[in-house]
């Protein structure tokens, strides 16, 4: 009788853990269908979700560049991509032109004569060219043009170098890729190159390039994944750090910019200040509307339409930018009147910021020219920063400052 009721209270006993796991089950899965429901109005899920996607989307474009790499080392550069008697003038990150709305992430080597072809341009380290693109159109105008090649170097898991513009694949290169249709890609190479190895030829305009650390980000993009459709310009490293003093010294003779950092600097975002870059809100950040992406300019629009950018110039850093992607149908650089206020210091509690546009900057001619110096006033820009990475916006041109008293209707919503 005894062992009976033992073996009825055993019973009862996993009858009621049985119970108690059901609860849970029904709980938890109570607990997840709401959680589901509500994720798409719980601010937290948005932002981690949005990160998650943008690290995923950002690593899988950063592996093509850095698919069987060696070593986790930074590598230098012990070659310059030309020789300087060659070169006429250096130009920085952080200049804006044409399409280049906001701080452009690459530097200019501006050769002295202008025939195509003309000058040799040669790897800068050891290591594999990864990718080819050949461009058949002129980006910002839409023009045919004779093709050039922008070519990406693997040096490390770390370090990755690119050319941009070049005229001419030297034919050691070019056997190797075989014939490139005007726009064409092709990734996935592993062609080994040396330092100081001729790649091809420049001519008839600049030789661009840059180092990319894809071990490190700049601080001063609030928003990084707003920067996927060039995932590389979040990673550019300083330039001149890649060189020996030497190679530093050749480059700073030519450069046009004489202060540090020597190669410029793309990144200005403040958190709650007007200094940095902006996109018009719903433009889908970097990479524009999808009906612009990977196209020329179609009357004077495309993906940088939407892009704005508040900082200073590249040449002389005293002197405040505003670039803005859409002054009367086209992309546009001033300075403004007085050169004030300092745009890192305007925040919400300023209200609303007026500033009246000038004739832009020496840097936005990259070639070097010498541009005209007036500051007659050409139109009118009002600025609002608003909470959350906001900045209300609108432009007023052919205007003065005493012909604009507030914002209109027309008055547009930033964000970054």
């Amino acid at each position: 009788m005894k062992r009976k009721l033992l073996a009825q209270d055993g019973f009862a006993h996993v009858g009621i853990i049985l119970f108690i796991l059901l609860v849970v089950i029904v709980i938890v899965g109570i607990g997840l269908k709401v959680a589901s429901k509500s994720e798409s109005s719980n601010p937290i899920v948005k932002i981690a979700k949005k990160i998650t996607k943008t690290e995923s989307k950002d690593d899988s474009q950063s592996k093509v560049w850095l698919q069987k790499c060696e070593s986790n080392d930074r590598k230098q550069m012990t070659h310059l991509p030309m020789n300087m008697d060659d070169v006429a003038t250096f130009t920085p990150y952080g200049i804006t032109a044409g399409a280049h709305v906001t701080p452009i992430d690459h530097l200019y080597f501006y050769p002295k004569e202008s025939p195509r072809d003309k000058y040799p341009v040669y790897a800068m380290a050891d290591g594999y060219i990864v990718e080819i693109s050949s461009r058949g159109v002129q980006v910002d105008t839409g023009n045919a043009r004779p093709p050039e090649y922008r070519i990406i170097f693997q040096h490390s898991c770390q370090t990755v170098s690119y050319f941009d513009l070049v005229t001419k694949l030297d034919d050691s290169i070019k056997s190797q890729v075989g014939d490139m249709k005007p726009n064409d890609s092709k990734g996935g190479l592993r062609i080994p190159v040396k330092a100081g190895q001729e790649i091809g030829r420049i001519g008839a305009q600049s030789l661009d390039t840059a180092v990319y650390n894809f071990s490190m980000t700049l601080k001063g993009f609030i928003s990084p994944e707003l920067y996927e459709a060039e995932f590389w310009k979040v990673h550019t490293d300083d330039f001149f750090s890649y060189f020996s003093q030497t190679h530093q010294d050749q480059m700073l003779a030519k450069s046009r910019r004489k202060v540090k950092p020597y190669s410029g600097k793309i990144d200005y975002d403040q958190p709650g200040k007007l200094i940095g870059n902006w996109f018009r809100e719903g433009t889908n950040g970097y990479a524009g509307p999808k009906e612009t992406q990977g196209k020329p300019a179609e009357n004077g629009q495309g993906y940088w339409s939407g892009h704005m950018a508040v900082f200073y110039d590249a040449i002389n850093p005293s002197t405040v930018v505003i670039s803005l992607g859409d002054y009367k149908g086209q992309p546009k650089s001033f300075a403004v009147k007085g050169n004030s206020p300092d745009p890192a210091s305007i925040s919400k509690d300023s209200g609303v910021t007026k500033y009246e546009l000038t004739t832009a900057p020496n840097s936005n001619n990259p070639a070097g020219g010498i541009m005209s110096g007036a500051s007659q006033v050409q139109g009118v820009v009002l600025f609002q920063v608003l909470d959350g990475e906001k900045l209300k916006v609108e432009i007023f041109p052919d205007k003065v400052g005493s012909q604009v008293t507030g914002f209109t209707s027309a008055a547009m919503t930033y964000e970054r």
